[in-house]
């Protein structure tokens, strides 16, 4: 079971529900524009989401010309107050909440309520692929005499290197025997502005599964669940109780 506490400074950025799925042969992308008739009450901004792909040619003698293509691939969607963003595409829907964050239960109500919008329109075959993506950025106190005091996995200096880090980034992907899910677990340091009082460090963790599921199912809503659990383990494991005590 996954610890569970309340932060009141809590430093989600980003979460976000994806939901990737198996297209009907027929369905374009143009299509799913209908759905901003369905929300635009709530989700007033329509903005087209394109894939810009650069070609260059080379042949002796000639000099390269690159070429520019352009594919729309679906839409996406911004709430009135700009704290949802709903992107619809042909191969998946993503809603994203962003700072401030609410609650688990704000973010699950609004995915189903916009993913029975997707459904109606994109019409797809069925689910391949469910996540849920968290993006923290926790401010830790400057100076900092060790990394250890905040982060159970600290950037490692090797003996006889100084210990002033200005760049940091690991990843790591771990494997769930329970669930089968994947979990990517990130950590970076952000760039130093001029008088910074305190480093910012991005805690990024992303957990999916595929999966093969029928779109008027609730099973990867179970799955979402599961993997909040598996979220929520990852994130504080990878803070001291000082981190943590930061964010109360």
């Amino acid at each position: 079971m996954a610890l569970r506490m309340h932060l009141n400074n809590a430093p989600i950025v980003e979460a976000l529900i994806d939901i990737r799925v198996r297209p009907q042969a027929r369905t374009e992308p143009s299509k799913l524009e209908s759905i901003g008739a369905l929300i635009k009450d709530r989700y007033p901004t329509v903005k087209p989401i394109h894939q810009v792909a650069t070609h260059v040619e080379f042949k002796i003698g000639v000099d390269a010309v690159p070429s520019v293509t352009q594919r729309q691939l679906g839409y996406r969607f911004e709430s009135g107050d700009a704290k949802y963003v709903l992107q619809a595409q042909t191969l998946g829907f993503t809603l994203s909440r962003l700072a401030p964050y609410e609650t688990w239960e704000a973010l699950i109500e609004e995915a189903q309520a916009m993913w029975k919008h997707y459904v109606a329109v994109a019409e797809p075959e069925s689910i391949e692929r469910v996540a849920t993506r968290y993006i923290n950025r926790i401010h830790l106190p400057l100076p900092i005499g060790d990394f250890d005091e905040y982060l159970t996995a600290p950037p490692f200096v090797p003996k006889g290197l100084p210990e002033y880090v200005s760049e940091f980034f690991s990843r790591m992907v771990i494997n769930d025997p329970h669930s089968q899910a994947v979990i990517i677990f990130s950590q970076a340091f952000e760039p130093l502005g001029p008088g910074n009082a305190t480093l910012p460090v991005i805690v990024d963790i992303d957990v999916f599964k595929a999966t093969s599921l029928p779109t008027d199912g609730t099973d990867h809503w179970k799955l979402l669940a599961e993997f909040r659990d598996i979220k929520n383990t990852a994130f504080f494991a990878s803070l001291t109780p000082k981190t943590v005590e930061l964010l109360k």
